[in-house]
């Protein structure tokens, strides 16, 4: 757990990376670990993606940290994220490791996929982008086993509120294997290639990170069920039924496959609300630059969230059973 923001300002830049991110709503830019952090946790000379909150909503780079505390909570891989500050440029943001190594692995965006097997796939805006053709690839790629971890992923995106899992906020990571020469000599192949999910990265588009405090400060139950209900997926159902799926309704999607139902459901009966309320209020303890705190109202807002998410999610599994 960290004690302090991790302080990047003589963290070398990354030349390479930084020019595809340019400043945008959410301004961010890559750059490398020292050779010998101050910080254990962090893995020396890596890339790392800094990101900067939105100027409307100056707590939003926490959404990143705490989804991030909330999928080690659920058991589902994400990339590590620590509150960060630029001491030079007086910035502060959410520093998230590089979930591969360039070289060794190769991340294949499922926006690739979608293009090759859906035509006329809108490759910017993902319109066609849907869950029986997901499922359909991830078979091909993984095997049938995959769909318990794949909607481990999305019952992490229920209970943060992700609306932003789009084509390219997901996709595989493919390592080429090299084969014995027999192999090799019977297939008249080299290598095989290995493939599994990425981690589930990019989630600062969650946790409530749009709403002002003076809204969700006044929010009576009613008020904060219906902001829930109206959350969505980027996924759509199928390629005739170009609906977003709500985080809710995806659950009911999934319901009659037994395995993952029960699985979802231990998922959620393990979910440690109270160690969420103490790394909430740990990170509304910890020291920040000016203007990088986490306010006690948000933090309180957070938990109240994902607790009733939680609790909608498992009465919605356990729905005609």
């Amino acid at each position: 757990m960290q004690t302090e923001f991790i302080n990047i300002t003589d963290w070398p830049e990354d030349d390479e990376f930084s020019a595809a991110y340019p400043e945008g709503a959410r301004p961010k830019r890559t750059l490398f670990s020292p050779l010998a952090p101050r910080e254990s946790f962090i893995k020396p000379d890596w890339r790392h993606m800094f990101k900067r909150s939105a100027e409307r909503y100056p707590e939003q780079f926490w959404a990143e940290v705490i989804a991030y505390e909330i999928s080690l909570l659920l058991s589902v891989t994400a990339p590590p994220c620590y509150a960060a500050f630029d001491e030079e440029k007086q910035q502060s943001g959410a520093l998230s490791a590089w979930f591969y190594e360039e070289g060794d692995e190769s991340f294949y965006s499922a926006g690739n996929f979608f293009h090759k097997i859906v035509e006329g796939f809108d490759r910017e805006r993902g319109t066609q982008h849907n869950i029986v053709d997901a499922d359909e690839f991830n078979n091909r790629v993984l095997g049938k086993e995959q769909i318990y971890e794949f909607w481990s992923m999305m019952l992490f995106d229920v209970l943060i509120g992700n609306t932003d899992r789009h084509q390219d906020n997901w996709g595989h990571l493919l390592k080429a294997v090299p084969l014995s020469k027999s192999v090799a000599a019977r297939k008249k192949e080299l290598y095989d290639v290995k493939w599994k999910f990425a981690p589930w990265f990019d989630n600062g588009t969650s946790l409530g990170h749009e709403l002002l405090k003076e809204k969700f400060t006044a929010w009576d139950d009613g008020a904060l069920d219906r902001y829930i209900s109206r959350g969505r997926h980027h996924l759509r159902y199928s390629r005739d039924n170009l609906t977003r799926m709500g985080h809710l309704d995806s659950l009911r999607f999934i319901q009659g496959h037994s395995g993952v139902r029960l699985l979802l459901l231990k998922k959620l009966r393990d979910f440690d609300l109270e160690a969420l309320e103490m790394k909430l209020n740990h990170f509304v303890d910890l020291p920040a630059p000016p203007g990088g705190n986490l306010s006690r109202e948000r933090a309180q807002f957070i938990l109240r969230l994902t607790r009733r998410r939680a609790q909608l999610a498992r009465e919605t599994l356990n729905e005609h059973n």
